[in-house]
């Protein structure tokens, strides 16, 4: 690997560290774009991979990165008593099975109407905390059974299927659901987001053992060789996205988030909806 290809890597993982520890999600949504174009470029990348793994490789890689920075992240918070563990428990043990099952799915399925559809519900969550940015709401929290069941359903197998940790919808809906504090949705759901990625990457690494079409550095289907430098880089800003959250008040916050969910919803759908048609 080239020295102008690592500082790349390790540039990139800087981003995903700082929005991880920012918003509370692993960092996936950034990652898994980047690799789809890592993947796609050979004479940049230095890595030849066939155009059918490049999808199950990028969600891989992104979940082995997402690990190690969201138990950082979760650390940071932890340690000011932000992380929600009532929420956590639960809802991270439901998803850690649901990430099995997304997995199986990355490997027959296209993910193309999930994504689209995971773009509207992000959409819908921004539209509808910029139409309260002066109203911070404080109502107990709220997680039975069924609330539980459908966050961990939902975070696990958007994790498994397309790569993304979880947390860019485990943080709306910890909010509308569970009626969670805005102030410890970041916390959570970055709690959340490590258990399922830990759960979606053993499942990649046992599906893929004997796929010899992965490249020399790889764990499955995890290409471990590019996923360190993005690593390395991440693990180093998410502590700093942590301290730029607890020092934003509430309205901050609250705008931080419906920029970010927008955006994502956004970019889903602008990249799945031409196919879907």
């Amino acid at each position: 690997m080239s020295l102008e290809l690592l500082l790349v890597l390790l540039v990139v993982g800087l981003a995903v560290g700082f929005i991880s520890g920012l918003v509370g999600i692993g960092g996936g949504v950034l990652i898994v774009p980047f690799l789809y174009f890592f993947y796609a470029h050979p004479a940049f990348s230095r890595t030849s991979l066939n155009a059918d793994l490049h999808t199950v490789a990028a969600h891989a890689t992104s979940l082995f990165i997402i690990v190690p920075t969201a138990a950082l992240g979760t650390w940071n918070y932890a340690r000011r008593g932000l992380v929600e563990w009532r929420a956590v428990l639960p809802v991270a043990i439901i998803s850690m099975f649901a990430a099995i099952a997304g997995v199986r799915l990355a490997l027959v399925l296209p993910p193309q109407i999930v994504r689209v559809a995971f773009g509207l519900f992000l959409i819908t969550t921004a539209v509808q905390l910029f139409r309260r940015p002066n109203v911070v709401e404080e109502r107990p929290l709220r997680l039975n059974a069924a609330i539980a069941g459908a966050t961990g359903v939902a975070v696990g197998v958007l994790s498994g299927l397309m790569g993304i940790g979880g947390g860019a919808i485990a943080g709306p809906l910890l909010l509308k659901l569970a009626h969670l504090e805005l102030r410890k949705v970041a916390a959570t759901s970055l709690a959340i987001v490590g258990l399922a990625a830990l759960s979606g990457a053993a499942g990649y690494i046992v599906s893929g053992l004997h796929n010899a079409a992965m490249p020399p550095g790889s764990l499955g289907y995890i290409h471990v060789t590019a996923g360190l430098p993005i690593m390395v880089g991440s693990m180093i800003a998410v502590r700093l996205g942590t301290k730029v959250n607890q020092r934003m008040n509430p309205l901050g916050l609250r705008v931080t988030f419906a920029v970010f969910f927008g955006l994502m919803g956004i970019y889903f759908i602008a990249q799945n909806l031409p196919v879907v048609a």
